[in-house]
């Protein structure tokens, strides 16, 4: 049972890499800002992006860098390779997380929130009852932070289902990949 588990994990993989891909094509085309539930969300490329062809560990290209990267983006992808995995900065209001995403397995790791916000009033000498507090303002900033990428990929997941995937989505993404870092 385990090893047909992994079977139809690593024959899926292929949609969180295009998801992530896409994603970072709409970011680059429009300018990361982007209205969830009436609320503009701002999402931005990191300095850290590791592209890889096929499921193939050895044929991986990571780029790190501070600068501009969108040269060696673009040559990756033009090759082939989709993200893999990827740092994202999602900018919500005042308050502003940073993440990788793993493209391949949809998860998320490294994630740093933002400072915790105010606490609830009340006896400063209850250690539990203040680190409880500070737990749930976590959990809540986990949640935001997560609510927004579920946000993004049921968006993915319904372009994706549509004869306009493509007819429209995908020429889009290939003369985004193919002008990319020129």
């Amino acid at each position: 049972m385990k090893e047909t588990f992994l079977a139809v994990v690593e024959s899926k993989r292929f949609l969180g890499r295009e998801f992530l891909t896409w994603l970072v094509g709409r970011l680059e085309e429009e300018g990361g800002r982007i209205e969830i539930e009436g609320e503009i969300v701002e999402l931005s490329l990191g300095n850290r992006i590791v592209l890889e062809a096929g499921g193939d560990p050895g044929a991986q290209l990571s780029l790190v860098d501070e600068g501009d990267i969108r040269p060696e983006l673009g040559a990756g992808l033009r090759r082939g390779k989709l993200l893999d995995r990827a740092r994202l900065s999602i900018t919500r209001g005042e308050r502003r997380w940073e993440l990788t995403l793993d493209g391949g397995l949809l998860t998320y790791d490294s994630m740093r929130c933002p400072p915790l916000g105010d606490r609830d009033p009340g006896p400063s000498d209850d250690r539990r009852a203040a680190f409880e507090n500070d737990l749930f303002l976590r959990l809540a900033d986990i949640e935001d932070a997560i609510g927004v990428l579920d946000h993004l990929f049921a968006e993915f997941c319904r372009a994706r289902a549509t004869a306009a995937w493509g007819d429209d989505a995908l020429p889009a993404l290939r003369t985004w990949v193919a002008e990319l870092g020129l």
